[in-house]
This record gives structure tokens, C-alpha cells and sequence, in this order.
């Protein structure tokens, strides 16, 4: 009697800690998903050569340059 007693105890607790140890994989995998940043497409300046994010470069003329400063060297170039 106190063996099926101790069988089911011991089952049911291991269960649990296999339910605990599931659960805490899938917060932790939520949270890294959660934390990684979008990718943003890179451009590199025709002027200068740096690489920036698109997002942050200035259009100019069809063309895009890291900073107003890129832009107006192009522009005095062309004259």
C-alpha cells in the first residue's frame, strides 16, 4: 500500500518538474524572440563610403547619402 502510495507521489512529482522545466524554456525562448532587433537594410554613401542604415540617409536627387553633408559635397561635384 505505502509503495503505490510513494509510485504516485513520485510520479506525479516528476511530471511536474518536467511541466516546470517546459514551461520556463518556452518564457525564456519568448523573451530572446522578443529582444532581437530587426535587421535594417545597410546603403553605403557614393561619397564617402560609409555604410548607414537606409532609414536614416538622405535623399537627394534619386540618391541617397548618410548625411546632408555627403549630399552637398555630391552637389558641388556635379557643378
Amino acid at each position: 500500500m505505502l509503495g503505490k502510495v510513494l509510485f504516485w507521489v513520485l510520479l506525479g512529482l516528476l511530471i511536474f518538474i518536467f511541466w516546470q522545466k517546459k514551461r520556463v524554456a518556452q518564457v525564456k525562448r519568448e523573451e530572446s524572440e522578443r529582444k532581437v532587433p530587426e535587421s535594417k537594410k545597410m546603403v553605403q554613401c557614393p561619397v564617402c563610403g560609409v555604410h548607414f542604415v537606409e532609414v536614416d540617409g538622405v535623399w537627394v536627387n534619386g540618391t541617397m547619402y548618410c548625411s546632408h553633408e555627403c549630399a552637398e559635397k555630391a552637389k558641388g561635384s556635379t557643378e
